[in-house]
Formats: C-alpha cells, sequence, structure tokens
C-alpha cells in the first residue's frame, strides 16, 4: 500500500465517522463567566470528543441571542438548536411550565425535590410536555436553594407583610404576594440600586454566590433562607435535531448532561459556602433559616398557589397531582 493510499483512506474513514455531525447553538441563561456557562462548556468539548465529533455544541451565553424568556420561540424559529434554561422563564406564557419551573417550599432541598425526576415520573411528564413544544429535555439540571438579600431581618412567614421586594414574576412571585409582600418588577441592577437607596426591602434573586457577586449585600445585611423558590433547570434542544442523532449519540449527550448536573451540584455547594464565608466576614451579613413551623406554613401557600396554577390547564394539574402524590410517598405531604 502507498502512503497516498494509506492517507486518502484515513481521510475517508475521518469523514465518514463524521458525516453525521449535528452541530447545536444552544443558549445559556447567564452570563459567559458564570460556573453554570464554563460546565456548559466544558460539556460540550467532552460530548464532542466522546461521540468523534457528531455532536458539536455552540454554547451561547445568555442574551447572546434572544431573551431568556424568547429560547423557545427561538429554537422553533431555527435561530437556537437548544437551550440550557429555567422552564419558569415561560411560567407567562404556560402555567405548566411555570409549575414545572419552581417548586417553591414543598421539598426540603433541591437533591430531594430532584427525586421527583428519577423516582416520582417527573422526568416522563416533563418531556411530553416539552415535545408539544417540539423539544426534547435531556436532563434537569442541579441549582442551589435560593436565598433573600433583605434590608431588614425576616424570620417569619408574617415578617414578609407590607415587605417591598423585587419579584421577576411567576409561581415565586405569587407565593410572596400571598404571604404579604408588595412586590414590584425591575432588572438586577436596578434592585441592587434600589436597595441601596431604600426603595426596596428585600429582593428576590438567585442563590448566595450570586446575590454576593452581583452587589445585593452591599446594602442587604441579611440573607433569607425562606426555601421560598426551588427553581429548576434543564438543558433541551430541538426535537428534529434530537432524532437525527444516533441512539448511541443519544445516549452520549444524556450522560453528558447528567455528569455535569452532578459536577455542578458540587462546584456551586463549595461556591455557595464560600460566598457564606465572605458575606459573614467581610460584608457582615446575618444568615436566617426558618424553623420547621415556618417552613410548614409556606408549604401550606405553596399549595394554594398549586391549586391555583394547576387549575390554569391539564398539564399544569398532572404536574401538581405528580408531585403531591411522590410527597405523600416521601412522607412530606
Amino acid at each position: 500500500m502507498t502512503l497516498r493510499t494509506a492517507l486518502l483512506g484515513t481521510t475517508l474513514s475521518l469523514l465518514a465517522a463524521t458525516a453525521g455531525a449535528e452541530e447545536f447553538r444552544m443558549q445559556t441563561f447567564l452570563g459567559a463567566t458564570a460556573s453554570t456557562t464554563l460546565a456548559f462548556e466544558a460539556m460540550a468539548a467532552d460530548l464532542a470528543e466522546a461521540t468523534n465529533g457528531e455532536i458539536e455544541i455552540t454554547v451561547l451565553p445568555g442574551g447572546a441571542v434572544v431573551g431568556a424568556s424568547e429560547t423557545i420561540e427561538a429554537i422553533s424559529n431555527g435561530l437556537l438548536d437548544g437551550q440550557y434554561t429555567a422552564p419558569s422563564y415561560f411560567a407567562g406564557s404556560d402555567p405548566a411550565l411555570g409549575v414545572l419551573g419552581d417548586t417553591l417550599a414543598a421539598y426540603p432541598d433541591s437533591a430531594t425535590r430532584d427525586r421527583w425526576f428519577t423516582e416520582g415520573g417527573g422526568l416522563e411528564l416533563a418531556r411530553a410536555l416539552y415535545a408539544q413544544y417540539d423539544l426534547h429535555l435531556i436532563c434537569p439540571v442541579y441549582w442551589p436553594p435560593e436565598q433573600i438579600p433583605s434590608t431588614v431581618p425576616i424570620a417569619t412567614v408574617s415578617d414578609f407583610e407590607g415587605l417591598r421586594m423585587r419579584a421577576p414574576g411567576g409561581l415565586a412571585s405569587d407565593l410572596l404576594s400571598r404571604a404579604g409582600a408588595s412586590l414590584v418588577t425591575m432588572g438586577v441592577g436596578e434592585s441592587v440600586t434600589a436597595m441601596e437607596t431604600g426603595v426596596l426591602d428585600a429582593t428576590d434573586l438567585a442563590n448566595v454566590a450570586l446575590n454576593v457577586a452581583l452587589g445585593m449585600h452591599n446594602q442587604a445585611e441579611y440573607s433569607i433562607l425562606a426555601r421560598h423558590s426551588m427553581a429548576v433547570t434543564e438543558m433541551s434542544v430541538s426535537m428534529d435535531k434530537w432524532n437525527a442523532l444516533s441512539a448511541e449519540a443519544q445516549m452520549a449527550f444524556e450522560d453528558a448532561c447528567n455528569a455535569m448536573s452532578d459536577g455542578l451540584r458540587e462546584t456551586l455547594t463549595e461556591e455557595d459556602a464560600a460566598a457564606e464565608q465572605q458575606a459573614l466576614n467581610e460584608l457582615g451579613v446575618t444568615f436566617i433559616e426558618f424553623g420547621e413551623a415556618e417552613a410548614e406554613t409556606f408549604r401550606g401557600i405553596t399549595r394554594d398557589v398549586w391549586a391555583d396554577w394547576g387549575s390554569r390547564s391539564d398539564n399544569a394539574q398532572a404536574i401538581v397531582d405528580s408531585h403531591l402524590t411522590f410527597l405523600e410517598q416521601l412522607g412530606l405531604n
């Protein structure tokens, strides 16, 4: 065999291996330097190698193509092929996505809630819902418990009465409103300024690490773990693009997504612990965690929110009913 023939054979083999390559343009929900985005970029590189180039993902940071609440439409229009996002961004257009996207105070922690996906039939329900948008949900991705930066102490549910709060809308806002808070919608940067000038008392935003990084505790000397919001994040792609993948590539995509989720559970937990120490030692923040009695009160309000949102569509009610059944199985009813 001549060298030229050998090289030609190698080239043809490589072309054959990558002939079925699928390129995915996928937008995340946070910025380019966020740990979630960096983890996604690492996953994309590993997945390209694991599938011999069959899956090539271009990771786009939040807002690069469209706003967070517009990614489903962008996938439908071909501007994007997939997303790493939170279903709650679409609560305004589909109550079922709102219910899927935030389980509020129903569960004690994210890890317990995520068992609903693997043990309680949640993944099947979520995939059936996404299929109605011609999307395939690959896997839910871990997101940590969220806390409330506040300029005043909040130790009980009744302390929310009359509190001026920034809230993004959706189920968490409904819960806080029912608890008595006076809610306004504004951007993150605006809310930092509003808290510094006294226009706001508190804000519903994210986990401790993000709250500290975004400057929420420049003025807010309290951080409240009320378990008011337990957001779901996920990775999903166009159904057509998903179906174009080989079975082996689909399995590799799922495995990579789940591995990323496991890695983020460790990374984000460590970042929150470090941010809490920084907030305590450098910013003088006081951390307050709701006791069981207050947690039970919030769970009761959560059920009221679920009853309302579940009544808005059959899909929303199916998700609510599934959670209630699983909570009963866990003895958390």
